[in-house]
């Protein structure tokens, strides 16, 4: 299966295993599996084995989301194309294979374990991890992340804190979830990311109070920079609006999508 094969299997996948947990036909997981570790993924070149590659090694990576986002560098597309692969093998029920929680661990590595002064992802990867703590059956939980911590990708000290690392399922759910209240308060701090990327996967984690001031935040908030979005991103957004407005009562008897 080609490198466009498998984003394109993984998005296509996507809406059934978020919506039921499971796949119809689990061989289409085991096409996604063979992504992992190939020239091209996330951190390949500094010895990383434990992500998905959804762009040839020489090729300028660019995706764009469902609602709508395009990513603006390379960068920022293999490490969202990593997540897109590994949020439907979490969704479809592999969160008890070592190899997806491997993955799903060393993509907060390289987000919400390194240094918050030294975080340089965009609001749009950031939020793409919110996922991840979404699907995660542990994320409560004081269990150590298994991190691979001995490639040299994080032997950057300036990047990453090198005398510290242990992390837990629940100290990486703390951090994301004190990012997406923090991004709810301006649109600066979410620039190039769409609320509806944001709120989905808060609807599963709103018995956090913290999450319901931040879902609360975005019903009355509006996309700003990324408006001239196709038909089907608008679709899509509208219809998680309809299920922010289900989860928030519709308190405000207004229409949420703007």
């Amino acid at each position: 299966m080609s490198y466009n094969e498998i984003l394109t299997l993984a998005l296509g996948l996507w809406p059934g295993a978020r919506d039921s947990g499971a796949v119809s036909d689990p061989t289409a997981l085991d096409e996604l599996l063979t992504a992992l570790g190939q020239p091209g993924a996330l951190g390949y070149d500094c010895g990383l084995r434990s992500t998905f590659a959804c762009f040839a090694p020489d090729e300028d990576a660019a995706l764009t989301l469902p609602t709508g986002e395009t990513t603006t560098s390379d960068t920022e597309a293999r490490f969202i194309g990593h997540v897109l692969v590994t949020r439907t093998l979490l969704a479809a029920g592999l969160h008890i294979d070592q190899r997806v929680i491997t993955a799903m661990s060393d993509t907060y590595a390289f987000s919400w374990g390194m240094r918050p002064a030294s975080r340089d992802l965009s609001p749009l990867a950031l939020a793409s991890t919110l996922w991840l703590i979404a699907l995660d059956p542990l994320s409560l939980s004081d269990r150590p992340l298994p991190m691979s911590w001995d490639v040299a990708c994080f032997d950057d000290s300036e990047r990453w804190d090198t005398d510290y690392r242990l992390f837990s399922h629940y100290d990486i759910s703390e951090r994301a979830t004190d990012w997406a209240v923090f991004s709810s308060g301006s649109p600066v701090r979410r620039e190039g990311c769409s609320i509806w990327t944001i709120v989905e996967p808060l609807l599963r984690l709103d018995a956090d109070n913290r999450v319901r001031i931040a879902l609360s935040a975005f019903s009355e908030a509006s996309d700003t920079d990324v408006v001239a979005a196709p038909a089907a991103a608008m679709l899509e957004r509208g219809r998680i609006a309809a299920m922010l407005q289900g989860s928030l009562g519709a308190r405000d008897g207004g229409p949420l999508l703007n």
